[in-house]
This record gives structure tokens, C-alpha cells and sequence, in this order.
């Protein structure tokens, strides 16, 4: 019988009314995987982080991205200031991720 994980849900809008940004849903496996692509995005490693089984400290390191990465999975909420920050960050590693993957051209399956 297959094992069922459950999901955790992401949606990042800065408290304008806007609910068009982007929302998707994982599994916390899933979830887990993203952030550690985002950290590495930004030139660091998750599992050297405090709460993922490293040593180092959040404040050493300098990203918009900090309050979604150390973020309980299953807590809380992220403040409006801190979606406001993140969100055109988030924008940004997408569009280079999408540019760099229009110049590798089509893939084969």
C-alpha cells in the first residue's frame, strides 16, 4: 500500500488585495527539496543551516528569502513586509531559471 504524505500549501501575496501570486502546494518532502534549491540559488547550503542540521547561524547569511527557508513548515504565517520582500525575489530566481532554460533549448525524453 503506498505510503500517503501529507502537503503543505504556499501562497505569497503583500497584503494588497492581490491574490494572483503565485500559490502551489507540495509535499513536505517536496517542499523541503524547493527550499534547499532556493538556499543554493543564493549561494548556500540548507542542511549547513541552524534547523536543518547545520551550525550556522541565519543572521551569517544575507537573502530576502531567510524568513521562508528558516519558516516552520507547518506554522504560522510570513508578515506582509516579509511576502513584500520575498515575492519579487522569488520573481527573479524564475526568470533567470526560465532564461537559462529557453538557452539549453528543447530537451529530449
Amino acid at each position: 500500500m503506498p505510503i500517503k504524505e501529507d502537503t503543505v500549501g504556499l501562497m505569497l501575496f503583500p497584503g494588497d488585495g492581490d491574490v494572483t501570486s503565485p500559490d502551489v502546494s507540495w509535499s513536505y518532502t517536496g517542499f523541503h527539496l524547493f527550499r534547499e534549491w532556493l538556499a543554493s540559488t543564493d549561494g548556500f547550503t540548507l542542511a549547513e543551516m541552524r534547523g536543518f542540521g547545520g551550525d550556522r547561524a541565519w543572521s551569517s547569511v544575507s537573502t530576502t528569502l531567510a524568513p521562508l527557508l528558516d519558516h516552520q513548515d507547518d506554522e504560522g504565517s510570513l508578515t506582509t513586509a516579509q511576502c513584500a520582500a520575498i515575492l519579487p525575489e522569488l520573481q527573479a530566481i524564475v526568470d533567470q531559471f526560465h532564461a537559462e532554460d529557453s538557452k539549453q533549448g528543447p530537451r529530449s525524453v
